[in-house]
């Protein structure tokens, strides 16, 4: 019943990551054309691949279920789209950066803070709302990383 239950939390999971990847994907490559700079849609490859590692530690973990494949797993998934993408990109780089924007922080001083080319004025919707939609679902998929971790605790493997 255990085993059934982590890898139950393990398949969640890695639904939510993939959701994070999908959104960030999507705004990243949606950005890069919009904007003009191809450099925003190296998010793309690079997550992908990471994307794949985490499948793949998955698939490994149902095989020989060592517990030190969890545990990369969760480390790639909370450093990447975890910390990377909900909490730098889109808490940072787009809730934040809004609020401060939108509240009438000085052009200059708002500028500081966010320089071009990297950040962009928040004019268009799409882009802004698929930026912040990334910290609330990254959010949850820590949630559920989080129950991965805490469903090791049950599980007697090395």
């Amino acid at each position: 019943m255990l085993q059934k239950n982590i890898f139950r939390s393990f398949t969640v999971s890695f639904c939510w990551t993939s959701g994070v990847y999908t959104l960030t994907a999507f705004h990243h490559y949606y950005g890069a054309r919009l904007y003009g700079t191809p450099w925003r849609a190296h998010v793309v490859l690079v997550g992908g691949i990471c994307l794949l590692i985490c499948f793949l530690l998955i698939l490994l973990y149902r095989r020989y279920q060592k517990n030190w494949l969890i545990h990369i797993y969760i480390t790639i998934a909370m450093l990447l789209f975890g910390v990377g993408i909900g909490l730098f990109e889109g808490l940072y780089n787009h809730i934040i950066k809004d609020l401060l924007y939108f509240s009438g922080l000085n052009k200059d001083s708002w500028r500081t803070l966010f320089p071009a080319p990297a950040y962009e004025i928040p004019e268009n919707f799409v882009f802004e709302c698929t930026g912040m939609l990334q910290f609330p679902v990254a959010a949850v998929q820590s949630y559920y990383l989080y129950q991965v971790y805490k469903s090791l605790k049950h599980v007697s493997f090395v």
